[in-house]
């Protein structure tokens, strides 16, 4: 499978080396359209897959490429979709964001045109954690800047476990380095979110850091740290990332008290 723009494809596939300006010339290289293909296609959906079976007539001339476009738009196009194309099979499956709806249609390329087939919709399965995915904004006391601050982040699913979530969106505040994914385990019975104890990322530059608890005294502490879950906002007393090998073992790279993700 490939997911390439549609424009690049329309490119390799329509427009050839001889210069446009010379009308005539560019008239004599196109290939005669004898029959137009035709191609349709259904969509059946598994939570968050999605399986496109396409049937296509080749025409001519042939068919260079067969494919789908699906978009969060009503109508695909080259600027909005993403565009899976097909080889040797007629059926593709790709993975979609949870609870969204999609528009797709089939296509097939030849020398001369893009034929598309109907537009149809459809719509992934929700997630438990849909409440808590996508963009939201993490706000908190800035231990660097001594202030309250706040900034952009994203939570997204893990593939396999639907019970954990990753944050990202945090840079050090030291150097310019965006520091790597904080795991989210959510327990919805209790509404707690637990960032277990011990994530160390690799960062080979500064030193591999860890994700922890910070107490009163701003002192790291071991042990998981656990959040609670208020009306959709996840809430953490302390977080901060702490570079644990090399010669900058015990600097901060980012730390925040009273912190809010929602």
């Amino acid at each position: 499978m490939k997911k390439l723009s549609i424009i690049t494809l329309l490119a390799c596939a329509l427009f050839t080396t001889v210069s446009c300006e010379d009308d005539s010339t560019l008239d004599e290289t196109r290939v005669a359209d004898v029959t137009s293909p035709t191609v349709s296609f259904d969509v059946s959906v598994n939570k968050y897959d999605a399986t496109f079976n396409v049937s296509a007539t080749q025409g001519n001339p042939e068919a260079r490429e067969v494919g789908v476009m699906v978009s969060i738009e009503s109508q695909p196009t080259a600027q909005n979709s993403t565009v899976l194309t097909l080889e040797e099979e007629q059926s593709i499956t790709e993975t979609f964001n949870p609870g969204t709806t999609y528009y797709a249609c089939a296509y097939v390329l030849t020398a001369n045109q893009m034929v598309v087939s109907d537009v149809k919709t459809f719509t992934t399965d929700s997630h438990p954690l849909g409440t808590f995915l996508g963009e939201k904004t993490l706000e908190g006391y800035n231990l660097f800047t001594g202030a309250a601050d706040a900034f952009p982040v994203t939570i997204t699913p893990d593939p396999e476990d639907e019970s954990i979530a990753y944050l990202s969106g945090i840079g050090s505040e030291q150097v310019t380095l965006p520091l790597g994914e904080v795991k989210l385990v959510f327990d919805l019975e209790n509404n707690t979110v637990t960032i277990p104890d011990a994530q160390i990322v690799a960062e080979p530059k500064y030193g591999n850091y860890r994700y922890l608890i910070l107490d009163e005294t701003v002192s790291p502490q071991a042990g998981d740290n656990v959040g609670v879950i208020e009306d959709g906002t996840l809430n953490f007393n302390s977080l901060a990332a702490m570079i644990v090998t090399g010669g900058n073992a015990g600097l901060f790279h980012w730390a925040f008290f009273y912190v809010t993700i929602k």
